[in-house]
């Protein structure tokens, strides 16, 4: 939900995390006296998003003295004086910055193990969706491909696929690019053969570019529309929108499908009904539920993660991790 101001501000978007935020406020005549208590749990950068329109600013590094060992982010925050003058308290976040630096670099290889095994029990119970994608990875192909041999070798052993859309998103992503590709047609020569090429090219600009707004604006009849998503979703009927979002999703189920077709178990996958959702990673994801049968590594992963969770750095928020892995 905060990606969309993260990415402008940092260019890092961050992946998956968990927000808490408690406050208790008493203002009396314009005299404050808070408390407020920030919780920030799993958080994880992603890679690096390059836009000309983006700022840049060092996240992972920042991280690197923020986040405790536990992978959080615990911060009091008082405020006092007045409402004209307040004043923020950053004594507990100075304290734990200069904690993290000499207390973090020994539990390195503790933090390390945490993070693949939160990531090896993601591989195995969710496969994500980068927007607009409907190819697959290679290491997606390699998880599709283990999970159908493990089928395979498994006869009693069946899977639902819980098909979590992130919709409003996936459709905005389309929307913005129906109207860039249509202002790319109109100004391009070689608007009657568009490559591969030039469908990364208009997948590459911004939506902010300087010729592309004054474009919109010359195709719209309304004054009285401001943001850029008004301005696309006038210029594109909202059917091609819709048409090209249920495209996209019955080109990636046949691409997961098919590797359970070769080896002839596809019938014991079971799709879901899309469902709509604000997903914990910010990406529309298929949710992997095995039934009978479960593999090897999944449980191994579970009990590991299991006893990491009891260890000192990590079970102070014991139940805010497992949220996380509930999630999954």
């Amino acid at each position: 939900m905060f990606n969309p101001y993260v990415i402008s501000f940092t260019s890092f978007p961050l992946d998956r995390g968990t927000l808490e935020f408690n406050a208790q406020w008493h203002v009396l005549n314009g005299v404050i006296k808070s408390s407020n208590h920030l919780v920030l749990v799993d958080p994880r950068v992603s890679k690096r998003v390059r836009n000309k329109d983006t700022k840049w600013i060092p996240v992972p590094l920042i991280m690197a003295f923020v986040r405790e060992r536990g992978n959080v982010i615990d911060y009091e925050i008082p405020i006092t004086g007045d409402l004209k003058n307040p004043k923020f308290h950053f004594g507990d976040v100075i304290i734990d910055v200069i904690e993290n630096i000499f207390v973090k670099p020994p539990t390195t290889p503790y933090r390390l193990k945490v993070k693949n095994v939160e990531t090896e029990i993601e591989k195995s119970l969710t496969l994500k969706w980068r927007m607009r994608q409907d190819a697959l990875e290679p290491n997606q192909k390699k998880f599709i491909e283990k999970m159908a041999s493990f089928m395979e070798e498994n006869p009693d052993g069946f899977i639902s696929v819980y098909k979590e859309q992130y919709a409003v998103k996936e459709k905005e992503y389309i929307l913005f690019f129906e109207a860039k590709k249509k202002y790319f047609l109109t100004t391009h020569s070689s608007a009657n053969s568009f490559s591969s090429a030039d469908s990364e090219r208009v997948d590459k600009m911004s939506v902010k570019d300087s010729l592309f707004i004054n474009y919109l604006n010359k195709q719209l009849k309304k004054n009285q529309l401001f943001t850029i998503q008004e301005k696309c979703a006038e210029l594109i009927d909202s059917t091609i929108v819709n048409t090209k979002f249920n495209q996209l999703n019955k080109r990636r189920e046949a691409n997961f499908i098919s590797f359970f077709k070769l080896k002839d178990v596809d019938k014991r996958v079971k799709f879901s009904a899309d469902k709509n959702v604000t997903p914990y990673n910010g990406f529309s994801f298929y949710k992997i539920v095995y039934k009978n049968e479960f593999p090897e590594s999944l449980l191994k992963a579970y009990r590991k993660m299991n006893e990491l969770n009891d260890v000192l750095p990590r079970k102070k928020f014991k139940k805010e991790h497992e949220k996380y892995i509930e999630a999954l």
